[in-house]
């Protein structure tokens, strides 16, 4: 059998999602698949009981995960099994005589079993979207923003060729409705929307396609003329929101698409192309290009790995350690979550980090993170009593009202001092909502571990916030100095950092050493700690205690 490429894989799903109906999209699956491996029958399996069988009568004797299938008429079957789903515990499974699959054929099984479960999520999620459309179908307008719906926004875009689409969807949205409310997320959308309209030309039509996120139609006008307005309305909506008293800062990441004949095409491929800007960072405008539903499928498949690894134990620790720069002995190490897939290797995190995020998978992530790191460091404390321990905690995970208390327990179990344990936070995290993230902080604050701001500088935090914010630590952005040798304003900027950080009474960590000449600037201008593959690489906890005991590291 001939190695099955992506773009076959793409196919597969296509025909796997055209029929309007679960049980004949599982049909075609089944059959397809018997049919590409060459087996003599094949059957579909969802929540314990036979969905659709190909080329027999299963009756109720079929097991999934059995390695021969008994089949009338038949004989014994070499038979291979693959999952898919979580919710409904789905098995694709099919038989064979003569040689049993062999591993790429079982790769190719799992990779249509995984297809199959993705398109029954998107039927899913149709039929049910059908259904809500069905029954408001005579609700063109959102009772929250006043904007048009999907609904109306489709009929729009079809009635204006020429035009353009833009897909937005508001970062750090999910962080406002869990900490103040969903009387506030509801009061923010709207101000959202009146700062989308005040934004546009006449005759441009925004609109709020569900949830946090909107869409605009731009008519007479193409892609490359509708970046420049993208970039004016992230621009609008990173202003703050005055929302429950307090001042709020949100970002929107934007797709744009232009050119699809059916409208609803171009809805869609604005929306993947806006899944693309917020895998490249939030507050980016990216144009849709057609590989784009290529990496999407992909996207997805990863979705589904995502929700596995934690239970099938996949995640693993790395340690960077913190050097101090003005004796060049170790102080901490810093941990590093990472992914190994079975037969692919590590998945890099810039990948799955902000998917998990996204998905909210991040939050039990992150509980595994503390707990494994907790215990591992309290071991290396029996050798290195003054090794301290940083880890990253994310915007989910502060505003989890389980946190706190996660902590807590951490400590407590693994008999760490407070003081030995240092929670970084990104600058974006902190100042999406600053109010609560100072009350958040002074919660952990008051359990005794050290609070730091990391990635500091590519943000947008007011020295007002600054001071407020109880932290202990700036973690200093290696974009400062990422040149080999710095410049002269390079300098400038840490020089103005450090000083910033003492007078404030925090200490300071460099990211991202890389040259000796980097290491020597660092030092001389007074930077507490620094990281950095010259001083250290990411180390597996085995080769932490050797690469940190040695007399030879302190020289």
């Amino acid at each position: 059998m001939n190695h099955w490429s992506t773009h076959q894989l793409t196919e597969f799903f296509a025909a796997v999602c055209a029929p309007q109906d679960e049980r004949s999209a599982v049909a075609v699956a089944v059959e397809r698949a018997t049919e590409v491996l060459e087996a003599e029958v094949g059957a579909v399996l969802r929540d314990g009981r036979v969905e659709v069988a190909w080329g027999f009568d299963p009756g109720d004797t079929l097991v999934p995960g059995a390695a021969v299938l008994e089949v009338p008429g038949l004989g014994d079957l070499h038979a291979a099994t693959a999952r898919f789903g979580t919710a409904a515990g789905g098995a694709m499974m099919v038989g064979r005589a003569g040689d049993p699959l062999d591993p790429e054929e079982r790769q190719l099984l799992q990779a249509m079993a995984q297809c199959l479960g993705l398109a029954l999520q998107n039927l899913s999620l149709l039929t049910a979207e059908r259904r809500l459309v069905d029954s408001l179908r005579e609700a063109r307008h959102d009772s929250l923003t006043g904007l048009p719906t999907r609904v109306l926004f489709l009929e729009l875009v079809a009635a204006r060729p020429g035009s353009c689409v833009l897909f937005i969807d508001l970062d750090r949205f999910k962080a406002v409705n869990d900490s103040l409310g969903h009387p506030a997320g509801d009061d923010l959308l709207g101000h959202v929307a009146a700062r989308l309209r005040g934004c546009l030309r006449p005759g441009d039509t925004a609109a709020r396609i569900g949830g946090d996120e909107f869409a605009v139609l731009l008519g007479d006008c193409d892609a490359d003329r509708a970046v420049p307005i993208a970039w004016r309305l992230i621009d609008a909506i990173k202003r703050p929101f005055r929302i429950a008293g307090r001042d709020v800062f949100i970002g929107a990441s934007i797709g744009i698409a232009a050119g699809a004949a059916d409208p609803g095409e171009m809805l869609g491929n604005a929306d993947v192309a806006m899944y693309r800007a917020k895998k490249d960072g939030p507050g980016k405008v990216v144009v849709f290009e057609p590989q784009m539903h290529a990496e999407a499928l992909a996207r997805l498949t990863l979705d589904g790995d995502l929700q596995r690894a934690l239970e099938l134990g996949q995640f693993r620790l790395q340690y960077q350690p913190l050097i101090q720069l003005a004796t060049g002995r170790p102080a901490g190490v810093e941990a590093l979550v990472r992914w190994q897939k079975p037969d692919e290797g590590y998945v890099s995190p810039a990948d799955f980090v902000p998917l998990a995020e996204e998905t909210g998978l991040i939050t039990d992530i992150g509980r595994w993170v503390l707990f494994t790191a907790g215990e591992q460091a309290a071991r290396w404390r029996r050798s290195m009593p003054g090794l301290t321990l940083n880890v990253n905690v994310s915007g989910r995970q502060l505003t989890d009202p389980q946190f706190v208390s996660d902590v807590q327990l951490m400590l407590a179990e693994c008999e760490l001092p407070p003081a030995a344990v240092t929670l970084e936070l990104t600058e974006s995290v902190l100042m999406s909502d600053p109010r609560t993230a100072i009350a958040s902080l002074s919660d952990l604050r008051a359990l005794g571990v050290a609070v730091s701001i990391d990635d500091f500088g590519t943000g947008y935090s007011s020295l007002s916030y600054l001071q407020q914010l109880p932290v202990d630590e700036l973690k200093i952005d290696r974009a400062f100095i990422s040149r080999a040798e710095p410049t002269r304003e390079d300098l400038a900027v840490v020089r103005a950092v450090v000083e910033l950080a003492r007078t404030l009474r925090l200490r300071t960590v460099i990211e991202g050493i890389e040259t000796e000449a980097q290491r020597r600037d660092m030092r001389r201008l007074g930077c507490d700690l620094a990281q950095g593959y010259h001083l250290c690489r990411p180390l597996h906890p085995e080769d932490v205690l050797p690469a940190l005991m040695p007399p030879a590291l302190a020289a």
